[in-house]
């Protein structure tokens, strides 16, 4: 009998090998068909998308003279709190160029988010069908801003905590070095994915074990230094620092009436909205029927929860704008909503069963509504945007004038930037840039501020209806514009091309 038994139990260790491979390879297919809006069009209607897309570029080609960037550019990188994610995409662009490496970037956020939702749900202890409640939540206000290098970290915070959980209850030097890899990572990448990952490595630490509190706190201490390094010595971080405690400019019923604009209001028609509204009710109805549950939730869980908590109070006492961040306390709201995830729980038997295929309708359909508005976008809104493109030629200064903000399907203004894609493509200088931003990793040459040495006026993006003939030429070597308002005098700019949205200005005379 005991020469039997060994090699059942082999058969059945593989079996469940196999079964956990199966269930990876699972949620790796779901995760991918999360990322179906990163690469769907290939422009997102997300309003900070094209400088992103500039941004990398100037990092990527900064030594390339095809581009001609270093003429009016200089690199921040070490005064940046962005800086991994364009060294990362920048890393990308040399096998899959710069359009590429952003989706890459892009997909890894909301693919990655499912991903570390499941594991961050099995670390404490709960249901990893958890992490699909995840997906509707996905696509929000923050994201249709394009505040991007915020986003992509989310998945490593995320992923950060279920280590942690794992470390303290496991030590090993392989975890404590991770943690610590995942850490400085997150403060080289945003500060607020480090804010999530840092409250959430408090939510969880062991508090009731003081003996082990010194090796549970290592693997955070270089990631703390470097970022009291960052404040203390960099602009940003200063204008940080002595902006921190500010008065709201928002009161508190104010900001909880706010919390669907920062959070699930995405389209003008509110469509995602309710796919939010419904997968928040499944998610209610989904937790009350688990309350019967034999397993009850563990210690570390209820732990947890205070994470989600934090991050609400934060958001109601935060200021808009800390320094030179702007949005500070809205995107707190989201990040409460991710956090709060994990905790929902799933009941066994059939009902768990039902619950988990509603909410995998509810995102699956989430996911097909937001594409479908993003190719509305394409095709009714940006217009032949490539062949306007075309006609400027490389390496040149171009000026965008976007008169007309009209679009079919958003809350956001999408074409706000959209003069960036000329330097994404062809390098050169596209203004309005964020080049005069101090937290981004490129700035314009002091002597080399357009036009003329003096640094654009503020709202210059918002209202070209203001920007003179002097703010334009003869600096600029091109004018964008998207709608009717620019009416150059004779000799300074004529039409080199124009369809029924867009129209290309040409310095000199025809």
């Amino acid at each position: 009998m005991l020469k039997l038994r060994a090699p059942q139990f082999r058969v059945g260790a593989e079996h469940l090998k196999a079964n956990a491979i199966l269930r990876l390879a699972g949620w790796i297919a779901i995760a991918i068909i999360a990322t179906t809006p990163a690469w769907i069009v290939r422009h997102l209607p997300l309003q900070d998308f094209p400088t992103h897309l500039a941004i990398l570029r100037v990092v990527h080609s900064y030594g390339d003279p095809a581009f001609g960037l270093q003429p009016y550019f200089v690199l921040n990188l070490f005064g940046t709190q962005y800086l991994m994610y364009y060294l990362v995409g920048s890393g990308l662009a040399y096998l899959f160029g710069v359009f590429g490496a952003n989706t890459i970037l892009v997909s890894s956020y909301l693919g990655g988010t499912v991903l570390a939702t499941r594991s961050l749900a099995r670390a404490l202890g709960k249901d990893e069908r958890v992490a699909i409640f995840a997906i509707p939540f996905l696509v929000n206000s923050m994201f249709m801003y394009g505040f991007l290098p915020f986003l992509f970290g989310i998945p490593f915070s995320l992923f950060g905590i279920a280590l942690s959980i794992k470390y303290f209850e496991k030590p090993s030097i392989a975890r404590g070095c991770t943690i610590s890899a995942l850490a400085t990572f997150l403060v080289l990448e945003h500060l607020f994915p480090f804010l999530l990952f840092g409250l959430g490595f408090i939510a969880v630490f062991p508090w009731n074990k003081p003996k082990s509190w010194l090796r549970a706190g290592a693997p955070v201490v270089p990631a703390l230094a470097l970022l009291g390094f960052w404040m203390a010595c960099s602009t940003t971080g200063k204008r940080m620092a002595t902006s921190i405690g500010t008065v709201p400019s928002a009161p508190i019923m104010a900001r909880l009436k706010a919390v669907p604009r920062w959070t699930i209001d995405v389209f003008g028609d509110l469509s995602n909205t309710k796919f939010a509204i419904a997968i928040a009710a499944v998610a209610t109805l989904s937790t009350a029927l688990s309350l019967s549950n034999k397993r009850a939730a563990g210690q570390i869980a209820w732990r947890y929860a205070a994470l989600p908590i934090v991050c609400i109070i934060l958001y109601l006492i935060a200021d808009d704008s800390v320094g030179d961040i702007w949005l500070v306390g809205p995107r707190l709201a989201i990040l409460a909503i991710i956090a709060a995830v994990p905790l929902v729980g799933i009941p066994t038997g059939v009902p768990g069963q039902l619950i988990t295929g509603l909410a995998a309708a509810i995102g699956t359909f989430s996911i097909w509504n937001t594409c479908k508005h993003f190719i509305e976008f394409e095709r009714k809104d940006v217009g032949n945007f490539e062949g306007a493109l075309s006609v400027m030629e490389p390496g040149k200064k171009v000026a965008g004038l976007i008169y007309d903000h009209t679009c079919s399907i958003g809350i956001v203004t999408p074409f706000l930037h959209f003069v960036s894609y000329y330097q994404a493509e062809k390098g050169g200088l596209a203004q309005w840039s964020m080049a005069n931003v101090h937290h981004l990793p490129f700035q314009f040459r002091p002597d080399r501020l357009p036009p003329q040495g003096v640094m654009e006026r503020s709202g210059w993006e918002w209202s070209p209806q203001r920007v003179t003939i002097r703010e334009l030429y003869p600096f600029y070597d091109y004018v964008l514009t998207r709608g009717a308002g620019f009416h150059p005098p004779a000799g300074t700019y004529h039409i080199k091309w124009r369809d029924d949205r867009w129209t290309v200005w040409e310095k000199g005379t025809s």
